[in-house]
């Protein structure tokens, strides 16, 4: 291992069949019960809703004028698990040269952002090129379908060039800046959370629900800071004006990953300033699907997220 700006590089003996923590090569049940097997796996949907394999380029590339029927929906669902997933291998050969930083010297891309960003923009251009797509690496495309998807191709950077247990892929679909279907894969331990609008949110194919915590003070709550010095400190203020009011904080460094975690109830609510839509799009969907309530507003870059009972008191305590 060597250090670039301060930071670990380099390339573990990490194999493709086994990652670090073993369990790469898990099974994952996707929509309409189909294993992935951590190959290359294309999946549509027939006109009896059932789901079959198929190329990329069989997928439906219709323009959408109205809201996607359940059945577009897990077409969707499908092809974005596919992505992520895919773009998840690429995580596991840790080729991890810093190529530049963005808002601060804290702040790193790797050449593994730019890849994944890269392939799964690809693969979206093929399967259904009427669609719109943005990325965290500057990824840009207008699309005519009225359907977005928003990408973060390693939500977790740093933790990644540290090899800190904590990072992601996070892809969301939206329609007029409501997200309609979230996938993230934490590809270090291998768990898999989807969700699309009218479905349940799910872990590894089974079904995950918020917690049901009714008061602040029982309630364990997730925050994040931004890389940019004068930011940090203001948020530093408003945590340490939150924490007598909990049971306790934590802090993962990556958002997808703490969105998923209110969204299957290891966290009970989740709070956070300073980050983009493209680290929540899909988190959003998935804890909306797994029963809480979560909001985005792009002026403060602010993200909210907890169960029903919890959520008046937290953002009570937030906003005094």
């Amino acid at each position: 291992m060597r250090r670039v700006n301060g930071v670990r590089t380099g390339t573990p003996a990490v194999g493709r069949k086994q990652g670090r923590f073993g369990l790469s090569n898990q099974l994952f049940r996707l929509p309409g019960g189909i294993i992935w097997r951590g190959h290359r796996l294309r999946i549509g949907v027939t006109s009896d809703g059932r789901m079959e394999r198929r190329s990329p380029l069989e997928v439906s590339t219709q323009t959408m004028t109205s809201s996607p029927t359940d059945r577009e929906l897990e077409e969707l669902l499908a092809l974005a698990t596919n992505l992520a997933l895919e773009a998840g291998q690429i995580h596991e050969r840790r080729e991890m040269g810093v190529a530049e930083t963005k808002s601060s010297i804290t702040d790193p891309v790797t050449a593994v952002d730019k890849e994944a960003e890269e392939f799964i923009s690809q693969e979206i251009r093929k399967a259904r090129p009427n669609d719109g797509i943005i990325g965290e690496e500057d990824t840009s495309v207008a699309g005519s379908s009225g359907l977005r998807w928003v990408i973060d191709p390693l939500d977790g950077t740093v933790n990644y060039l540290y090899e800190y247990p904590s990072y992601a892929v996070s892809i969301g679909i939206e329609r007029d800046g409501s997200p309609l279907v979230g996938v993230v894969y934490d590809s270090v331990l291998g768990l898999l959370y989807a969700a699309r609008a009218g479905a349940p949110a799910t872990r590894n194919g089974k079904p995950i629900s918020v917690t049901n915590c009714p008061n602040l003070p029982e309630a364990l709550l997730g925050t994040g800071f931004s890389y940019q010095p004068p930011i940090r400190a203001e948020q530093a203020l408003r945590v340490a004006k939150l924490l007598p009011r909990v049971r306790d904080i934590r802090r993962s460094g990556s958002c997808a990953v703490d969105l998923c975690s209110v969204a299957a109830g290891h966290l009970d609510a989740f709070y956070e300033t300073d980050v983009n839509w493209w680290d929540v799009a899909a988190g959003i969907q998935i804890v909306r699907s797994a029963g809480g309530i979560a909001t985005y507003e792009p002026q403060s870059k602010r993200i909210i997220a907890s169960g029903s009972q919890l959520w008046d008191q937290l953002n009570q305590a937030i906003f005094e």
